[in-house]
């Protein structure tokens, strides 16, 4: 997108999209156009005659065909219900050709009509006839890989082949083609005509200048023609192409006696057999039908006909299964109630479908909604695919550090889910729109403003991400003694003690306990807090550092009660309450949903009376904040606090209106505290991680009980008795993971620990690997795969060995740490 080369004429995306579609087709000449009507367009006014027949299996063709008073012959054959129903009629060809001396060309659609193949060896026999009679082939690739994958399924002959050396098979048995880049390329608009035959390619190139633009753009931006070239390159890989079939194919499994056709982009609805009492506009019936139903569109372009078929077409790569098999749901709920629907009546003489008006007696029918993820995805990354051999040797290669994984060897990163957001369109769109200064950018305001509504705080402190507000917050409020938390965290921890203090683990007594299923996990003992200041005195806690949806307990809420429990204790004690808000979100949906008080109250009011108990926050933003960096120090009223706080920022973040973020980052940030407070989202993700967990507790696995918000952690001690905790289990569980199924986890245990001063490890109670979700990145399909891998490892868990260090960092020694099997 960002590599556009916005030249008129000889741009770089020109010459990559040349390069593309002679490695994927091996045609020569590439004519660029801004979409598939425009080769239309080309092809018609540089080879179509008055007079003119075209023999085709497509009508296609037709519309432009008609303005130079010629006309498209459809000759299919005639065996509908063989596996390809898109073949042409190759003796009527023949005979049509020897008795037909004005056929510029003869024109064959792949996947005819979206649901109809075509044979490799129907266009083998067409492109000899039509050699034979020195009539060109021009051959529709816009649906090439799904035609090419159907061959490979049904002709045994093309079993082992790969869909690459089918696709370029099909190229060769044409002279020319025309392609669609919305279609298999996956790019929003443009097209191309490819040929080898250089006097057919001059016709077009002179021509499309009057027409489309120059023969190096044909009406295509810089940036389209390199997504256009790059679609073309990714639509043959194996693993995408596969994946977009299956989808299709178990889409339609879903269906429960609806009449359809089983298409290359979605299924075909026979209209008139799902009606058929209406006998009229079948197919605009359903589609009315089907969105007062549930609010999903279909819809017909092109000239309005008789037609009885309607697509629903699924974009490629654009929905999970989850939401699919809801759209399945919806429509078996259409189909048993299609008795209750009248036929909708035209009120207009429409000529195309897009003029139509009808009116309708509204049916009175049940509602569907949709609990599924309320997003659709937009931007896709490529994962490693390695074998096991492969994995072995990569682990190994890392000394069994998980963090040291490369990312393009990893198939599911559940290393963490900070900064790892999928960022919304919208939240782009803003990063775009950022206006960078030293000074007070727009965006900082914005920055600072959005915080304040939800925080009800005074003040709002920048800076680059969670830590540096740790450092800042740790420094202006710690000289020496006890920081009690509800369990540590690696770098609060750290720079707590840095400052000069001692943390103190105050969470109650069922966090230590995986087993547990009491449902605030996280909350804080009071008892515990007295006993530091009986112990200590007066005096004694510079702040008590409070975390929302505790990480390292599992994931584990803190009860709205004992927020305030807490606050109360705090202020009769004169003690800062502090919260690490970083997953508030997450803490405030557990709220929502586990105390009947909060059934029915916003996400955002559930926040506000959290963060009321509070004098103030850290954040790291790269979790529910949805960025990928960023972070801020919030403090209620405390302008002392908050001056000391911006002295510091001066000297180690940035500015005072930017915290070491860019503009962009900070205009992101803004967007992205509308977006998580919207219950759909928040619910959405959420339950996505108590669906894997759930699935892994029906297996007998065992994991922190019951699951948390944002990961699942295993209990690598119940996973690995054989393993002493010196021999550090969570890492090599970690380890193996990535060995067995290509997924990275974290290890949070004795690793993450640390040593005592006097050299023993620390031995924490709990001992975990951390499956940790990134927000709106994986689908449930990948929640399954996860499972599956996790259960396969379970019963070969005898086989995993423990690990004893060969390189031990002296602080955080979980990130560069690494280790040799014993």
């Amino acid at each position: 997108l960002y590599i556009g080369d916005e030249t008129y004429a000889g741009s770089r995306n020109f010459e990559y999209l040349q390069e593309v579609v002679k490695n994927t087709f091996g045609f020569d000449y590439v004519c660029p156009t801004h979409n598939l009507k425009g080769s239309h367009k080309l092809i018609t006014t540089t080879m179509v005659s008055e007079g003119d027949v075209i023999f085709s299996n497509s009508r296609l063709p037709e519309e432009l065909t008609k303005d130079h008073s010629a006309s498209v012959e459809i000759i299919m054959s005639d065996q509908e219900d063989s596996k390809f129903s898109g073949n042409i009629d190759i003796k009527a060809l023949k005979i049509n050709l020897q008795e037909n001396k004005n056929t510029p060309y003869v024109y064959i659609e792949l996947y005819k009509s979206g649901f109809r193949p075509v044979s490799l060896s129907n266009l083998e026999e067409a492109h000899k006839i039509t050699k034979e009679h020195n009539v060109p082939l021009i051959i529709n690739f816009s649906r090439i890989v799904e035609n090419a994958l159907y061959i490979r399924e049904n002709v045994s002959e093309f079993a082992d082949k790969k869909l690459a050396e089918i696709v370029k098979k099909i190229a060769s048995a044409s002279d020319i083609c025309v392609l669609d880049a919305a279609q298999d390329p996956r790019c929003n608009v443009g097209g191309l005509i490819a040929t080898s035959e250089y006097k057919l390619y001059e016709k077009y190139m002179n021509e499309v200048v009057v027409y489309e633009g120059l023969h190096t753009y044909g009406g295509m931006a810089g940036r389209t023609m390199e997504i256009f070239a790059r679609g073309i390159k990714e639509m043959v890989y194996e693993h995408q192409a596969i994946w977009i079939s299956q989808q299709i194919k178990d889409f339609a499994s879903l269906l429960k006696g609806i009449p359809f056709y089983t298409g290359s982009d979605g299924i075909y609805i026979k209209a008139d057999e799902f009606f058929p009492h209406i006998k009229e506009n079948q197919t605009n019936t359903l589609a009315a039908f089907l969105y007062l139903k549930s609010g999903v569109r279909i819809f017909l372009d092109g000239r309005f006909t008789d037609c009885n078929i309607i697509p629903l077409q699924i974009p490629r790569l654009s929905f999970n299964n989850n939401q699919l098999s809801q759209i399945a749901e919806a429509l078996n709920e259409l189909y048993n109630e299609r008795d209750k629907v009248s036929g909708l009546k035209l009120i207009n003489n429409p000529e195309w479908n897009d003029e139509a008006r009808f009116k309708w007696e509204v049916p009175d029918i049940t509602e569907y909604n949709f609990d599924c993820e309320p997003y659709i995805i937009t931007t896709i990354e490529y994962v490693g695919m390695d074998t096991i051999e492969d994995r072995k040797k990569i682990i190994k290669e890392v000394g069994y550090n998980t963090f040291l994984l490369p990312s393009k060897d990893i198939t599911i990163d559940f290393l963490t889910d900070s900064g790892t957001t999928a960022q919304s369109v919208e939240q782009w769109s803003k990063y775009n729109e950022g206006v960078e200064t030293q000074a007070s950018s727009k965006d900082y305001f914005s920055f600072v403003e959005t915080l304040k509504d939800i925080t009800g705080y005074k003040y709002i402190v920048p800076a680059h991400q969670g830590r540096a507000g740790e450092h800042i917050m740790s420094q202006c409020l710690i000289e020496d003694g006890y920081v009690p938390g509800n369990m540590y965290f690696t770098t609060t921890k750290l720079h707590q003690e840095l400052a000069g203090g001692t943390f103190t683990d105050v969470i109650v007594d069922e966090a230590h306990d995986p087993q547990s299923t009491f449902i605030w996990k996280g909350n804080i003992d009071i008892k515990k807090l007295q006993a530091i200041i009986d112990e200590h005195g007066e005096g004694c806690i510079p702040y008590i550092s409070f975390e929302l949806s505790v990480n390292l307990a599992g994931g584990q809420p803190v009860s709205m009660d004992n927020a305030k429990e807490v606050y109360e204790f705090c202020k009769k004690h004169k003690i800062p309450q502090m919260f690490d808000a970083t997953r508030a979100v997450e803490n405030a949906y557990m709220i929502k949903k586990k105390d009947p008080r909060y059934k029915d109250v916003p996400i955002k009011e559930i926040l506000r009376k959290l963060f009321s108990y509070g004098d103030g926050c850290t954040v790291s933003s790269k979790k529910d904040y949805l960025v990928n960096i960023g972070g801020f120090l919030a403090i209620k009223d405390d302008e002392d606090f908050y001056k000391r706080a911006l002295e510091m920022l001066r000297k180690y973040e940035g500015s005072i209106t930017n915290g070491g973020m860019s503009a962009a980052d900070m205009a992101v940030h803004a967007q992205g505290v509308k977006e998580m407070i919207q219950f759909e989202y928040i619910k959405a993700r959420v339950e996505q991680t108590q669906y894997l967990g759930n699935k892994l507790l029906d297996a007998g696995i065992p994991i922190v009980e019951p699951p948390g918000t944002h990961a699942i952690f295993l209990d690598a001690k119940r996973f690995l008795p054989h393993l002493d905790q010196d021999e550090y289990p969570a890492q090599a569980l970690a380890a193996s993971l990535f060995v067995e199924s290509g997924v990275r986890a974290m290890e949070r245990g004795n690793v993450s620990s640390g040593r005592k001063k006097n050299g023993e490890n620390y031995r924490p109670k709990l001992e975990l690997v951390r499956l940790t979700i990134p927000r709106r990145a994986y689908t449930n399909s990948h929640m399954n795969k996860v499972a599956e891998s996790i259960i396969a490892l379970y019963k070969k868990r005898d086989t995993i060995k423990g690990l004893r260090f060969i390189y031990e960092p002296e602080n955080l020694r979980f990130f560069q740490g690494r280790f040799e099997e014993i």
